[in-house]
């Protein structure tokens, strides 16, 4: 997504290695801050793509600061930098977190793969395809046109492969809404996501049911 904006939060140390000239040189429009209020308040007023939030250069999990972004910037995409000494437990909220040490490369291709989609674009993960502009689902042989619901959950999914999503995420992302009183309607969309994706729907290989938590896409 060409000059898309992005949020990076990170350590005002002088003496700490930052984002920016990568990210910059991709020919992003960056915002840097230093806490997680001064994010948010810059985010609502000049709302971002993505969040980059570099916990490790802050010398904190980062967990507590971005459950704070998440409650603020929902459905914003929260790419989270973690130290291998310090690491988040990951029901944090970030989409994605990449533990150090990663190149540039590994980096840029992340946030990319968090950005929302251009006219045409797709995810794949595996043998699982979806266009994202004309929400058409390709798996194998089978090709289906889905609802704007179905394709926002299998998108959550595909962007965070091997990955247990919680019902309580995954209703605030694609329902958005806090209230997980009733999960039928959860359940109901993952079934009609298994009837396009799985060789099989009653023993699924791809869509796995998590018993008690939630749900993750794993692929051979």
């Amino acid at each position: 997504m060409a000059h898309a904006k992005v949020l990076l939060l990170e350590s005002e140390r002088a003496n700490a290695p930052s984002f920016l000239p990568a990210l910059e040189k991709r020919g992003y429009i960056v915002t840097v801050q230093h806490s997680a209020q001064a994010a948010i308040k810059a985010h609502n007023g000049n709302p971002h793509d993505i969040v980059v939030l570099d916990a490790a250069s802050l010398k904190t999990s980062g967990a507590r600061i971005c459950r704070q972004i998440r409650a603020s910037l929902n459905g914003t995409p929260i790419l989270l930098v973690a130290d291998r000494k310090n690491p988040p437990d990951a029901n944090c909220g970030a989409s994605i977190i990449l533990t150090q040490p990663f190149t540039p490369r590994k980096l840029l291709n992340t946030v990319a793969r968090l950005l929302p989609a251009e006219e045409g674009a797709s995810l794949q993960v595996g043998p699982i395809k979806l266009n994202l502009a004309q929400k058409r689902i390709k798996c194998g042989e089978r090709e289906e046109k889905v609802t704007p619901k179905q394709a926002k959950l299998l998108e959550m999914f595909l962007r965070a492969p091997g990955k247990m999503l919680s019902r309580k995420e995954i209703i605030k992302h694609v329902w958005e809404t806090d209230y997980v009183g009733d999960t039928r309607t959860l359940d109901v969309h993952i079934s009609w996501l298994r009837d396009v994706i799985e060789p099989n729907p009653r023993k699924p290989r791809y869509l796995r049911t998590i018993r008690g938590q939630g749900y993750r896409l794993d692929t051979p």
